[in-house]
């Protein structure tokens, strides 16, 4: 007897998140295999925290009153170590896209979006693995965290932003951008991150410098963090908040129109 019953229907919806699901665990395995990309971020976050502190901590709480210095550096080491671990994102698209690989999908599922949304998030859980060892590694030095839901909140503001420069470089990675060109998008967040108040609050810098901390975006995010962190009152958030969606949606949009010119060119 030959059943009538209908074959089930897979909603559009259970594809992707399945495809999506392969695809992170795909590239974690390849994070994991790969220490440059997984323990090079992570290194360098601990070297600059213990050298800094090292030698740089008596005498920034002489100029930090009732602060500790600990305290104050650590979003800094926190968001270049950011730039560092979330650029991975661009390279694990790069092998892909030098390798053909992810043209081949893209043609056998119509798009490559759901690929690239699983690198997204496997970059994203392993820069999330370095940011708590890079706050366990500063509690080892002396740090203490203010309160501990502002040491969360500071960490997801970081996640949201390694977000933001995981987009710009898979952008770069998908049009077909050299590894060089890629690694620009983690240099000029690395770079920007000195011109803050790094070492002293931005009111205290000298006027030059305090005019270029004054109009670089990521001294809204750093003093965002270290509000957070202390639980004091968020006198920049509103900036910080403007900032981290204006480089989420232009990171998203060059994302889409970078598939778009791969899908018509190659």
């Amino acid at each position: 007897m030959i059943s009538t019953a209908a074959p089930p229907v897979r909603t559009p919806a259970a594809i992707p998140i399945a495809v999506v699901a392969a695809a992170t665990i795909r590239s974690l395995r390849t994070l994991l295999r790969s220490p440059a990309l997984l323990i090079s971020p992570l290194a360098q976050s601990l070297f600059f925290l213990l050298v800094y502190t090292g030698q740089l901590r008596t005498v920034g709480e002489s100029y930090l009153p009732g602060g500790s210095f600990i305290a104050f550096l650590l979003p800094l080491i926190l968001v270049t170590g950011v730039a560092t671990g979330a650029g991975a994102a661009g390279t694990l698209i790069h092998q892909d896209v030098s390798s053909g690989y992810l043209d081949r999908l893209r043609m056998a599922h119509g798009t490559s979006a759901p690929f690239i949304a699983g690198t997204l998030v496997a970059t994203l859980v392993v820069v999330a693995f370095q940011q708590v060892v890079t706050v366990a590694g500063a509690m080892l030095v002396g740090y203490r965290p203010g309160t501990l839901s502002g040491m969360v909140a500071m960490l997801g503001l970081m996640i949201v932003l390694g977000l933001a420069v995981a987009l710009f470089a898979v952008a770069l990675a998908v049009r077909g951008a050299s590894a060089s060109s890629i690694n620009l998008v983690t240099l000029v967040v690395f770079g920007l991150s000195f011109f803050t108040g790094f070492f002293a609050p931005v009111e205290q810098l000298s006027w030059w410098m305090r005019a270029l901390a004054t109009i670089n975006p990521i001294t809204y995010l750093v003093e965002t963090a270290r509000d957070l962190e202390s639980g004091v009152t968020l006198e920049v958030a509103p900036i910080a908040a403007v900032v981290l969606v204006t480089l989420l949606v232009a990171g998203a949009l060059a994302c889409v129109l970078s598939s778009n010119h791969a899908r018509r060119t190659r």
